[in-house]
């Protein structure tokens, strides 16, 4: 990791380094960086942040370690400049995986589970899709693609493929009908409005979202626990309402994301005793005033913000990154955030 190497070389350790640079700086810039890159350069930024982790119901992996560790099986190698479909049932192993494929892959399309099989045939056709990584390797034995690589939970690996290209990262959108448009992000314009400061101004967050980190609003959070110095509690398909909570709480969830009809759902359950977030987000829809009056009575002490009327990824950024900023200040209270579009 030449890159990496060059940009120790020059940068001293200290906690207070923006590490937005890295990733807004022009692709032929020394500083251009696959997401392992800056997630290396940051640990080497703040050696003193140990213990974070990613976690869902089941399982529990060191972020602190995650450089050590892999989940693709095999040659990772071989999936260099290849169109690569990322299509894993597990979110935890989805996550690891796309630290491993971003900066070896030419692109990378993420697949949510809930996606209509016939949607993603036609995908696979209209991407150019010549690989694919899964947990479940049978199910793509007839769809034509030849290169097909097993991903699994991580577990240590001595070496690694180096980043060697910036990745294109495609998501499909979540319209109601027909196939799903593609929408195509860089790694800069994903992160570009991340504030990724460090965690110096009190205990690193950990950040939680009720949505698939392989879709837009998800995707942002976990990008900013990667980025930003914290850890992160990954939402699981069918757990009940109580137990999610319940399990943010016993995490210690700090700063979490969700829909107004997510946090709708919360407030019904009468679930909310005993999980005290710091901040609350809310995107994907325009939230009615009974439920940030109910989110403002369930939590108190917690700072609530609302990307209004928006799903697009800068949108959602541009909340985290407020957030951020509140954590930093300590303020209490709401704010809405309008995009262009609705602007009064």
């Amino acid at each position: 990791m030449k890159q990496l190497a060059e940009a120790q070389q020059v940068i001293p350790p200290r906690r207070d380094v923006d590490l937005a640079f890295l990733i807004a700086a022009d692709s032929s810039g020394p500083l251009k960086m696959s997401l392992r890159e800056v997630f290396a350069l940051g640990s080497y930024l703040s050696p003193e942040l140990k213990g974070r982790t990613i976690s869902d119901a089941r399982h529990t992996v060191s972020l602190t370690d995650s450089l050590q560790q892999a989940s693709l099986v095999g040659r990772p190698e071989e999936l260099a400049g290849r169109s690569v479909l990322l299509a894993v049932s597990d979110q935890l192993i989805s996550a690891i995986a796309m630290t491993e494929i971003d900066g070896l892959a030419r692109r990378m399309l993420l697949c949510p589970p809930d996606l209509n099989p016939d949607h993603v045939r036609n995908l696979i056709v209209d991407v150019e899709i010549d690989a694919i990584v899964t947990d479940e390797p049978a199910r793509w034995s007839d769809v034509g693609v030849y290169q097909v690589a097993a991903a699994r939970m991580p577990v240590r690996a001595p070496t690694r493929a180096r980043a060697k290209r910036a990745t294109e990262w495609l998501m499909p959108t979540s319209g109601i009908s027909g196939v799903p448009k593609i929408v195509s992000h860089t790694l800069q314009g994903l992160c570009g409005a991340i504030i990724a400061d460090a965690p110096a101004r009190g205990t690193p967050p950990v950040w939680a979202t009720f949505c698939d980190i392989r879709r837009d609003g998800g995707l942002q959070i976990f990008l900013r626990a990667i980025i930003g110095g914290g850890s992160m509690v990954l939402s699981e398909p069918g757990e009940p309402i109580a137990d999610h909570v319940a399990r943010l709480a016993s995490r210690g969830v700090t700063h979490v994301s969700g829909t107004p009809s997510h946090w709708r759902k919360l407030l019904m359950s009468g679930s909310a005793g005993g999980f005290s977030p710091r901040h609350i987000h809310l995107s994907g829809e325009i939230a009615d005033q009974d439920v940030m009056d109910g989110l403002k009575q369930a939590f108190p002490g917690a700072s609530i913000g609302e990307a209004c009327a928006s799903t697009e990824a800068g949108d959602v950024a541009r909340m985290v990154e407020h957030l951020a900023d509140e954590a930093g200040r300590n303020v209490t209270g709401s704010t809405r955030t309008m995009d262009a579009g609705n602007a009064a």
